[in-house]
């Protein structure tokens, strides 16, 4: 390889922070893959060096050798957020935050957020911690977000900060790992649905789809429904001798278990938060080789209904799952939507965005 003296090579150092759960390891949370690990793995092709932190251990002993800050969701109530901002921008870093949900803003925007509308925060904690994350997201100048509705909330609620839409991917290194695999054209059964709930943030999701999968499901004994995750289901659904629950499965086997339904499904109640919502289940679903049908929130639009079916009415639902695809017609769009996942892993293009030329 010819490398022109003039021109010498610069090792990039960057430094990913995320307000994750999962303190201890925090790449066990799929959020931190898609918005960490998969562009540090970019990175890292880029000939930069990357590392990860999850925000309790960046900011009880924080280093300030790096030249690029990633802060994923970053919260200004988190202990020592001002002091190190502060030093940071001393020390003239170059300080990102990065968002895959809309997690900031006014009252009215954390009233509707899942967290509330599933129990998990009260509507007092939800509102003061979307003003905490607003406060936060005002100490950057750069931002990156995973759709365009998000960046659009972000211009709404910080004016000034230059932002960028960096689609979440599928990495060179899993691709390549399935292509070997052929995991996309495993066969499987036309008649079999699958529903993969991560959190129990979907409880108000899963009502979009229950009442067509039920009458679908009564209407075709051979058809079969797996349900994986902690999501609420009616029991009315569950009590149906077709329809099978199952625990939420590591990122790295969703792809193996998805290749046991022919199609999955990610309804999604529409609102102003849900329409900030990436593309992850396509992802997920092009991955495995199964159909896809969903709600059409932006992202999903964007991707393009000759690679996945947006379901907009109940009888959308009904219909479609009512008319299973088999393997062998569905095998061509199989193929393409992998290949789709590969040209859209192209280091080249997303590197870029986390502090490249």
């Amino acid at each position: 390889m010819f490398i022109d003296a003039s021109h010498p090579l610069v090792m990039t150092r960057i430094c990913f922070v995320s307000e994750t759960g999962r303190a201890e390891r925090p790449i066990q949370d799929p959020s931190v893959r898609y918005r960490c690990l998969h562009p540090a793995e970019a990175r890292t092709a880029h000939g930069d060096f990357s590392t990860i932190y999850s925000a309790v251990q960046f900011y009880t002993d924080p280093a300030f050798d790096y030249d690029v800050y990633v802060f994923h969701r970053p919260n200004s109530a988190r202990g020592n957020f001002f002091p190190v901002m502060l030093q940071l921008r001393k020390l003239g870093k170059t300080l990102i935050a990065d968002y895959d949900d809309l997690i900031f803003g006014d009252d009215a925007i954390a009233l509707q957020s899942s967290a509330v509308k599933n129990g998990t925060l009260t509507p007092e904690r939800a509102t003061a911690a979307f003003e905490n994350n607003l406060v936060a997201l005002r100490e950057f100048d750069m931002v990156t977000v995973s759709t365009a509705p998000l960046a659009e909330r972000v211009r709404d609620f910080h004016p000034g900060a230059e932002v960028h839409v960096v689609p979440n991917i599928v990495p060179p290194s899993v691709l390549a790992v399935h292509a070997d695999l052929h995991t996309h054209l495993t066969p499987r059964p036309s008649t079999s649905i699958g529903y993969f709930a991560g959190t129990k943030s979907h409880n108000r999701d899963f009502p979009v789809v229950a009442d067509a999968l039920h009458r679908v499901l009564v209407e075709n004994a051979d058809f079969t429904l797996m349900i994986v995750g902690p999501v609420a289901v009616p029991p009315e659904l569950t009590g149906l001798p077709n329809v099978s629950t199952a625990p939420v499965v590591n990122f790295l086997r969703l792809p193996g278990l998805m290749t046991l339904c022919n199609t999955v499904i990610a309804p999604l109640e529409m609102s102003d938060f849900n329409a900030c919502k990436s593309r992850v289940k396509f992802l997920e679903a092009a991955l495995s080789g199964s159909r896809l049908l969903a709600s059409p929130i932006p992202d999903m639009r964007a991707v393009g209904s000759d690679r996945l079916g947006l379901m907009e009415t109940p009888d959308d639902w009904y219909e479609a799952l009512s008319a299973p695809v088999s393997q062998v017609d569905y095998a061509p769009l199989a193929r393409e939507n992998f290949e789709y996942l590969r040209e859209s892993s192209r280091v080249d293009g997303l590197a870029s965005f986390w502090g490249g030329e």
